[in-house]
Order: C-alpha cells, then structure tokens, then sequence
C-alpha cells in the first residue's frame, strides 16, 4: 500500500508462519494469519487494507487507546506496527502512556515525530478494514478523550469504506491495487465490469512472499532471517 505505517494489534494476528516439515507455505498458511473481517465491495473471507492520515498527535492517541490493557483478553489489542515505533510508560495516566514515536525503518532509520499537536503534518497508515472501523470509533470510545480523524491525503475527512480503498500516493480510484502493484496471479478478480473486488490483507501478505528474492528463477522465494528482528518494537519503561 506504500503506506508511512503498516498497523495492526496481537488479536488480529490469527496464525504464526512456521517454517514446518517442507519448509513450503501454502495458500492455507498465509490465510490463517489474517483470516478475519470482510471487504467493502467484496464479502468473502479476508479484511481489506484501508488507509487514513493522521497527525502524530492523532497517532499518538490511537496507541494510547490499544495500549489499554484488558484483563479478560490480555494483550490482545497491543499494537504492531510496521514503519513505526514508539516508547511507553504504564506507570504514567491512562491515555498518556505514549511518550514517544518514531516512523521509519531498520534500513533507512527512524526519526522522531512531534505528538504535542503543534505540528499538523500527516502520516498515513494502513489496517485492516475489520480494525480500521474500531480505530474511526475512538473518539466515541473515550467520550472525546482521544479525538482523532481518518483523513485523506488532502486532509480532508475519509467519508466512505470506499475512499479507505484508494492506494495512498496513487490516487489512483482503484478498488484493486494500481496495475503493476500486485501480482496479478495472486488477486482475486471476477468477470465482468460490476464487479468490483479488493485486494485482501492476506492477499497482500502473500504478494510480498511472493515478492521475496528466490535462490533461483526455478525455485521458491525465502523468506530471510534479519538478526534485527529481535528488536523490540515497543518498549516498555517501568
């Protein structure tokens, strides 16, 4: 989606990907990860990836409001995030646990965004739609405490699940990834101009699978072991 930030929480991640006896992931395999929700214009299994703009002090609420643990399922909405990480203090008031966030990555590094609200620069972030429609109800979760807007790349608010649809940079209306940004192969498409389909977020998941180098045109892609995925990427004070 070529998003600032990829978002999602432990709960909605539904399977692990093991490297098994063959070493050979399936269709199945990648499915069970993200096999819940549903689409905006395509109902079958698999949420779709929607994409809003948020200011880091928007950002900031947004993990404050996952970061709250609950004791009957605990841990089940702490953030992931790809493209983002931030430091937190549990010691500190409930919905000002964040005190710092950083976007970036591994490769080109991270830097530090403001979250006091003096700066109205947006970053975009994609979820899943199945998490995108509790992230819009913040505000009213917390009675006001926590406002937040989904926005589009003008800044202006989203106002439909379709909007959410559109690639962020692309603006391309695309209800499907833009032509080139997929593999075709691995998307679900159906006859005809009235139907209309997503990409789904397990379908996503298996195009960058797909996408990672092979050994050789013949064989599979692998996916890497990077050393630096035993960083932390929350970080927990006190």
């Amino acid at each position: 989606m070529n998003a600032d930030i990829g978002f999602t929480v432990n709960g909605m991640i539904r399977a692990s990907l093991k490297r098994g006896k063959t070493g050979v992931l399936t269709v199945y395999d990648v499915f069970t990860v993200a096999p819940l929700g549903g689409g905006v214009v395509d109902q079958t299994a698999g949420s779709a990836p929607v994409t809003g703009y948020f200011t880091g002090q928007e950002l900031k609420h947004l993990l404050e409001f996952f970061l709250v643990d609950n004791p009957t399922h605990p841990g089940e909405y702490f953030p992931r995030a790809s493209g983002m990480r931030f430091n937190f203090d549990k010691s500190r008031p409930m919905f000002d646990v964040v005190t710092a966030i950083e976007v970036g990555d591994l490769d080109h590094g991270y830097h530090a965004i403001d979250i006091s609200g003096k700066d109205e620069r947006l970053y975009s972030l994609t979820c899943p739609l199945v998490l995108g429609l509790i992230l819009v109800g913040i505000p009213k979760y917390t009675k006001g405490k926590l406002p937040l807007v989904a926005k589009n790349k003008a800044g202006q608010p989203l106002t439909s699940r379709v909007e959410a649809l559109d690639a962020p940079h692309e603006n391309s209306g695309y209800l499907l990834a833009p032509p080139g940004a997929v593999d075709k192969n691995s998307v679900v498409t159906s006859a005809g101009n009235s139907a209309l389909r997503e990409i789904k977020e397990w379908q996503a998941i298996m195009d960058h699978l797909r996408n990672l180098p092979a050994k050789s045109p013949c064989e599979l892609p692998v996916i890497p072991v990077d050393g630096r995925a035993a960083e932390v990427r929350a970080i927990g004070a006190g």
